[in-house]
């Protein structure tokens, strides 16, 4: 009896479905998989076939064996098709020192099949002409960086903020600092991943194709899209959990290798520790789009838990062009939901469920450094939860629940690439 031992490998697709231009029909050959670390246990591919029941007419109780929706192959056979998901749960950790993008990295891939990407002109620089807390000049950066973020390590503590205007050297950002940012602060580009909104709602980078190698076993999914991303805590470490929508999954038992060793990032794994999560001390420029960029104050919340949920809403454009009767995803909705568990409770905020109040939400990680550094941000946050119902099912002390959604954020002052857009992940380069 074989072991369940068992790894994934990833690859991004040129064409969606990974068909072949010869045979129409998905074709691994060629595709160089990155075997990904990741926890063993998620990684299981099934899903189910595509068939409809047989309800003729017939002359007795019995069934009749449903039929299978797919094609034939040039030897007159059947293709075995399933559809299902992928699930992946990995830590966040980042590309080190060893370059300067996601672009050819397996964090890059999973998250460029459900949201588009921008990578900051500025790896790293030393800030000037510290006019404030959200002004100063920096060398490196242009208008197309608006809407990613930055990070420094100021007292010991990691902080972030998004990038809302650039006019020649000087740069706005939003919110702001905190009061330790003097002098010449060092600033770290990242690369930040957005969803499309606008005239880019429904875009995403990429999509791809997975490969499961085990003992005895190997399957392959095409035509993967993200479906949803859940961020956990374990222990401080950020947790990722990927669910991929695939639309079409086959089996190569026969040329079964066995696992294969995984590559490893250099980074370090986000921490929850050594950061903060703040909020804007006002509302950013919501439902009008803003003459010059937002340089909003910040507001520290006393932060011990944390979790996002971002979804997809994932709609086949189909045709029966292949096999996969589709010829992508569409990406038709987007939902986020962070939800942030306050030892201290927050006053400020009291009023804002019922004033309607958005505020700029952002999560930080430590360590910050060359290739390190995670930040989650809501440029325009609304509550979903009055935050003055406080928890107080324990027996310790009185918690704040606080449930932020997305809202339209309209603060920074250009619209592209990153820029305005309403949900917001980097990874330090």
């Amino acid at each position: 009896m074989a072991v369940t031992h068992r790894t994934i490998g990833v690859a991004v697709e040129t064409l969606f479905g990974s068909l072949s231009t010869s045979t129409n029909l998905p074709d691994f050959s060629g595709i160089n998989y990155k075997s990904i670390p990741c926890e063993m246990d998620p990684i299981l591919i099934y899903g189910e076939p595509v068939a409809s029941e047989r309800n003729d007419a017939k002359d007795g109780s019995y069934f009749l064996p449903p039929e299978p929706d797919t094609v034939y192959n040039s030897a007159g056979n059947r293709v075995r098709r399933r559809t299902g998901q992928v699930q992946i749960t990995l830590d966040l950790t980042t590309i080190g020192a060893a370059a300067n993008d996601y672009n050819t990295n397996y964090l890059g891939d999973l998250l460029g099949a459900g949201l588009l990407t921008q990578v900051s002109a500025l790896t790293s620089a030393n800030a000037s002409s510290v006019t404030n807390v959200n002004t100063f000049d920096i060398a490196g950066l242009s208008a197309t960086d608006t809407g990613t973020i930055l990070s420094a390590s100021i007292n010991g503590k990691a902080e972030y903020s998004a990038i809302t205007q650039v006019a020649g050297t000087e740069v706005k950002v939003s919110p702001a600092f905190s009061a330790g940012f003097t002098g010449t602060p060092l600033l770290r580009g990242t690369q930040t991943w957005y969803p499309g909104s606008r005239t880019f709602t429904g875009n995403k980078t990429h999509s791809l194709t997975f490969r499961i190698d085990g003992v005895n076993f190997r399957s392959y999914a095409y035509g993967c899209c993200l479906e949803s991303l859940s961020i956990t805590l374990d222990n401080g470490r950020l947790m990722g959990a990927f669910t991929f929508q695939s639309a079409c999954i086959q089996d190569d038992h026969g040329n079964a290798v066995g696992p294969i060793e995984p590559s490893y990032n250099t980074g370090a794994p986000p921490f929850f520790r050594n950061s903060y999560v703040v909020v804007s001390s006002t509302s950013p420029t919501s439902l009008t789009n803003a003459s010059s960029g937002d340089a909003l104050a910040r507001t520290e919340l006393d932060c011990e838990d944390f979790t996002l949920t971002f979804t997809n809403t994932l709609t086949p454009l189909g045709h029966s062009e292949s096999l996969l009767a589709m010829s992508n995803y569409e990406i038709s909705s987007v939902d986020v939901e962070l939800n942030l568990t306050l030892s201290s409770v927050n006053t400020t905020i009291a009023e804002d469920y019922f004033n309607r109040t958005v505020r700029q939400v952002l999560v930080g990680t430590g360590p910050v450094g060359d290739g390190q550094g995670c930040s989650i941000m809501i440029p325009a946050a609304m509550l979903a939860n009055d935050p003055s119902a406080y928890d107080v099912s324990g027996n310790d002390i009185v918690r704040q629940q606080l449930t932020y959604k997305q809202s339209r954020f309209g603060g920074d002052a250009v619209e592209n690439n990153a820029a305005n857009s309403p949900f917001r992940i980097s990874l330090g380069i």
